[in-house]
């Protein structure tokens, strides 16, 4: 695992730095670390080196973090962004560019612990749906669930990994499995959508993070915008709120 850290204080870098490596210490095998001071520095270092985790100050001297966000949106959709902050005012940016957490300035070890604990790479306790395959049953973490689709009697769930599992199941039975999972939308009739994976809400459609776009029904176009940003908001709440 990979982390990466921006921020031009120098200070407040080595004060996170020093939680993350005190953190990433209980952990096996231990993540690698970087940290930048420049934000040009940053993303020529992101555009050759994968992160799966990165911080971002948001108030940089020649950009914002949200801009760097939104630059490293272009080539690495699936890292983790947590926003390092002195302002609870940009949550709505932040939406834009699916950011996990936001710290507020002094950032603490609990708020950091809080904060890769929302990343897929630190979940301890993994919510999981059992599926049969080929008679043998099969127990997938709904995180890796990317999204399902119907045909007749049988669905088909595409994970992140890019693999696809087909059980002889309905579209309803797969309903009430992910009903108690708050990040699945049913944007059609024969789909069901993890929010999670959603890069981009379009005009064409929904716009996933590995570059797959799915249809929304005409008639629930506004109802899946309206619950899409009700659901990204209450994330970015929750992330204030600890």
């Amino acid at each position: 695992m990979k982390i990466a850290v921006l921020d031009d204080n120098p200070n407040d870098l080595h004060a996170l730095c020093t939680m993350l490596d005190t953190i990433c210490g209980e952990h096996m095998p231990r993540p690698m670390i970087r940290a930048f001071t420049d934000d040009k520095k940053f993303l020529a270092h992101m555009s050759s080196a994968r992160a799966d985790i990165v911080f971002l100050d948001i108030y940089l001297k020649e950009c914002t973090g949200i801009r760097i966000a939104q630059i490293l949106r272009t080539f690495n959709r699936n890292c983790a962004i947590i926003f390092v902050t002195t302002s609870r005012d940009h949550a709505v940016e932040a939406f834009g560019v699916t950011a996990a957490h936001y710290l507020i300035k002094p950032v603490t070890e609990a708020g950091v612990r809080e904060a890769l604990a929302r990343t897929p790479f630190f979940k301890k306790e993994r919510p999981t749906i059992p599926l049969t395959i080929e008679y043998t049953e099969q127990r997938i973490p709904i995180e890796h669930i990317r999204y399902v689709d119907a045909d007749g009697r049988r669905c088909s769930f595409h994970l992140t990994d890019g693999s696809t599992l087909s059980p002889y199941m309905t579209l309803a039975r797969a309903r009430e499995l992910l009903n108690a999972m708050p990040m699945f939308l049913s944007c059609h009739r024969s789909l069901l959508v993890n929010m999670d994976e959603i890069h981009q809400l379009t005009p064409e459609g929904i716009l996933l993070s590995d570059g797959t776009l799915l249809p929304i029904a005409t008639r629930r176009k506004s109802e899946v915008e309206r619950i899409y940003r009700a659901y990204m908001l209450k994330k970015m709440r929750a992330g204030f709120m600890s």
